[in-house]
């Protein structure tokens, strides 16, 4: 096996976990993935929809709004694994030169997917010292939350037939950078010409490793040297070709909060939080083309990308209690930046008729750079009926034009991308319902999550809950069910000539989540 170990100066999407997004740019898609959250939280918070700036005493508070830990007449502990099972489905429409031709594949498939995306712990002291004083405790809790899952999966396959004109495979692609204009091979001088052509499309050195484009001399009739052609063998003429792919991606952002909150006077709640934040995320692409030839059997293209973060926030909030039954909520999360470090490996390999298998390897190593998570500003309302529950919602701003990436040392080889001005400001809705009876509690919600993108791309996000509680001796149990709902950007798999024509695959994915919260007071 050959292992080439590239240091090119370029980000994400260039080779990276988001290339080939037809609608949107890579910059753009990640600086949405990266900056949306659903809250995370206990299984009471997310089966209120994840509404919970005016709500309080759960460990849910020590992210969402510290305020809310003025609540708390006790010391807790809580803890929330998640089961999350994907349902995923993908069209992968296939363009001839004729539309006439055009044929659209249907694929659908499920995943698991085990987590424990919250937990923490809450200390609480009460300020009877302070004789006079309206002042009546204070709360200090410490918690890891998962904000955000980048749990997904998207798995197309389909056939195209050269015979229907189809542009080109990805085979094609990878000979791509050696056409001129007029759809000829080039022809070089010099093998410095040829390899900085190479250097524009890694899968294009790659495949020269494996057999699957090859450097000829071209001599005249009487044997005079001409120059070098880069071409693909002709396997047969490879004859009508199986494509598949499988994208998963896994991890999250995930903060470590350290809040503390205050009561005063049993009406006002004050609090603020230190956020850690740790951006963890990982895909894993397998691409595969099986041509109806007798020579060569199938190739693979098998892509893992890591990129992964941290850096520092802060929360403030405030609850008021203008009556007994209102609770009215603020908080605001500052801009975070996250110093960024990414790697991604690249293998392709030629599976034979005759049983060999030759691949190559590809490490590319992106200088580090930063991003930008943008502000947010929530604000709720609770109403409670007597002791028979409650009702509860906010509205979300997030500020997604203020999303930025920047770079100190060339990762980006260029410009720096502004992709603040392919998104838009979002106000996203939640609400939920409470009814208790006795030591039972049941719940019910709903997440409206507005679209982002500034692109003509509607992403079409929600997410629909339901949960079931006990609480009992100072002991919580709650379990609740969601259902999160998204169409993902449409993708392209491998880059096109003639862009016009490229095959593109939509899919939408509904993932639902079961999560567990048992908590103990102390």
């Amino acid at each position: 096996m050959k292992t080439l170990k590239y240091f090119f100066i370029i980000i994400i999407g260039v080779l990276g976990s988001n290339n080939l997004y037809s609608q949107i740019s890579p910059y753009t898609a990640d600086a949405v993935r990266f900056s949306q959250t659903d809250g995370g939280g206990t299984a009471r918070f997310v089966a209120l929809g994840g509404a919970n700036v005016s709500l309080g005493g759960d460990i849910s508070s020590i992210s969402a709004n510290p305020a809310g830990l003025g609540f708390y007449n006790r010391s807790s502990w809580a803890i929330s694994p998640v089961l999350r099972i994907g349902g995923f489905n993908s069209t992968y429409n296939v363009n001839y030169n004729d539309p006439s031709l055009n044929e659209n594949f249907n694929n659908s498939n499920y995943g698991l997917n085990i987590q424990v995306p919250n937990m923490g712990m809450v200390f609480h002291n009460r300020f009877e010292e302070y004789a006079g004083s309206k002042w009546v405790s204070g709360t200090f809790g410490i918690a890891i939350n998962q904000k955000q899952s980048f749990y997904n999966n998207i798995n197309y396959s389909g056939n195209v037939n050269p015979e229907n004109g189809i542009p080109s495979d990805f085979m094609e692609s990878m000979l791509s950078p050696f056409i001129n204009e007029d759809g000829q091979l080039k022809r070089y001088q010099t093998e410095s010409g040829y390899n900085q052509d190479f250097a524009t499309n890694p899968y294009s050195d790659l495949a020269s490793f494996i057999d699957l484009l090859v450097i000829f001399d071209v001599e005249d009739e009487t044997g005079n040297f001409l120059g070098y052609e880069v071409d693909r063998y002709d396997y047969d003429q490879l004859g009508s070709v199986r494509q598949n792919e499988n994208i998963s991606t896994y991890s999250g952002l995930t903060t470590l909060d350290f809040s503390y909150g205050a009561n005063y006077n049993d009406k006002l709640y004050l609090g603020a939080g230190l956020n850690i934040n740790f951006l963890n995320y990982r895909q894993e692409k397998t691409f595969t083309e099986r041509p109806s030839n007798t020579i060569l059997n199938r190739y693979e293209v098998n892509e893992e990308t890591i990129i992964s973060g941290a850096g520092l926030g802060l929360t403030v909030g405030a609850i008021y209690k203008p009556i007994n039954i209102i609770n009215l909520g603020l908080s605001y999360t500052s801009p975070t930046i996250m110093s960024i470090n990414e790697t991604q490996e690249i293998r392709m390999q030629s599976f034979f008729a005759d049983g060999s298998r030759p691949e190559s390897d590809l490490l590319n190593e992106v200088p580090s750079y930063s991003f930008m998570i943008p502000q947010k500003i929530s604000a709720g309302a609770t109403f409670f009926l007597s002791k028979h529950g409650f009702a509860t919602a906010d509205v979300e701003y997030v500020d997604y034009e203020s999303a930025r990436f920047n770079s100190n040392n060339g990762a980006f080889g260029g410009d720096t991308p502004e992709v603040g001005r392919d998104l838009r400001s979002t106000f996203n809705l939640k609400a939920g319902l409470e009814a208790r009876l006795d030591v039972f509690r049941a719940r019910v919600g709903y997440a409206y999550f507005d679209n982002p993108y500034n692109t003509g791309f509607e992403q079409g996000r929600d997410a629909i809950s339901g949960g079931i509680g006990i609480l009992r001796n100072g002991f919580t149990a709650d379990l609740t069910y969601s259902l999160s709902r998204f169409t993902n950007p449409t993708y392209t798999p491998y880059q096109k000539r003639v862009v016009a024509n490229s095959n593109t695959v939509d899919s939408q994915s509904n993932i639902s989540n079961f999560r567990l919260t048992i908590g103990k007071n102390f």
